[in-house]
């Protein structure tokens, strides 16, 4: 059984963070730009405009990332970015990932869902949020995202 272990953003992280998106399709998906690249201090900015910051741990070895936005105009909170390192994508450490990011958001915040937003063209994040427990609202998407949201507590 893996032993996954998620654990508060650590700034001498950013460098490996910043390196799991290698394709201009890894960075497109993640920052919507185009012909530029993930840098560590963009992962760092990601730090100072998130809520939550979080690492996963598989046996010790740094294999995901994700951080969390708490916003006040909408009331509502959504995790923005989920990396997975290349080597440990498609065998579940995104799902992993994800439901310990939406149990600490369920324990530690009063929100009843939480959201995410996938690209319309990441096939591999879509499976990943709806393996998750995600459902798309498409009343809310529009043709560069679909806007997925989980519940968090029972209604």
């Amino acid at each position: 059984m893996p032993q996954y272990e998620i654990r508060p953003f650590n700034t001498v992280d950013a460098e490996t963070v910043a390196h799991w998106a290698s394709t201009d399709e890894d960075v497109w998906r993640l920052t919507g730009e185009r012909d530029s690249q993930l840098t560590p201090d963009t992962v760092l900015a990601w730090r100072w405009e998130m809520h939550f910051c979080f690492t996963l741990r598989y046996d010790g070895d740094l294999v995901a990332y994700a951080d969390v936005l708490e916003d006040d105009v909408d009331n509502d909170i959504e995790i923005q970015h989920l990396l997975v390192a290349p080597d440990f994508r498609s065998v579940g450490v995104g799902r992993a990932m994800l439901a310990r990011v939406c149990a600490f958001i369920a324990e530690a915040r009063p929100y009843a869902e939480v959201w995410m937003r996938v690209g319309r063209d990441n096939e591999p994040g879509a499976r990943c949020a709806t393996a998750s427990g995600f459902v798309l609202d498409e009343a809310l998407s529009g043709p560069r995202y679909g806007w997925y949201k989980r519940p968090l507590k029972p209604i």
